[in-house]
């Protein structure tokens, strides 16, 4: 017979929470200016002002004010999940030409996605890309980019794939 988990012990002994303004005058933060902020704020130790401490629901809540904390710096991480989201999950009412079906990470600064289209050949097309960036131009050329027969070899020893685009210098 299995023992039914008690919520109590699934909850953590401590939670704490972060509040920060959402808005910089009439402009909204993104969520990376959002990710940087955190990312700084859960880096290293912070003193807060008595008045920056509170509790809600039982949780430590810090005020944290985005002017006095320096952002951290974008990582490839980052720049891979927005290469990432913007591919699977377009802004756009239209299906994105380059569909993606996959990825892989090759190095932390390297990046295969895998794609069709409809005008590729047959078979899966992989692009080698560097996440970081001109991200919108090489999202908005990607397309046109896989076709581009200077840029593509064979890469035998990968499987997923029929061919390979080189786009890391772009």
């Amino acid at each position: 017979m299995t023992r039914r988990p008690d919520p109590a012990e699934a909850r953590p002994r401590s939670a704490v929470r972060n509040a920060a303004p959402l808005r910089t005058g009439d402009a909204l933060r993104t969520p990376h200016d959002i990710a940087a902020i955190l990312r700084t704020v859960h880096t290293g130790t912070h003193i807060y002002p008595r008045d920056k401490v509170g509790t809600v629901m039982g949780m430590t809540l810090f005020t944290v004010d985005p002017a006095t904390v320096t952002p951290a710096p974008f990582t490839n991480d980052d720049w891979s999940l927005t290469l990432l989201r913007c591919l699977a999950s377009p802004s756009t009412e239209e299906p994105p030409e380059a569909r993606l079906y996959g990825f892989l990470f090759l190095a932390p600064d390297r990046l295969r996605l895998y794609l069709d289209t409809e005008e590729a050949p047959p078979g899966m097309t992989a692009a080698d890309v560097r996440p970081g960036g001109a991200l919108t131009a090489l999202l908005a050329a990607l397309p046109s980019l896989l076709d581009e027969q200077r840029l593509t070899t064979n890469d035998a020893d990968d499987p997923h794939c029929a061919r390979v685009v080189d786009l890391t210098d772009w």
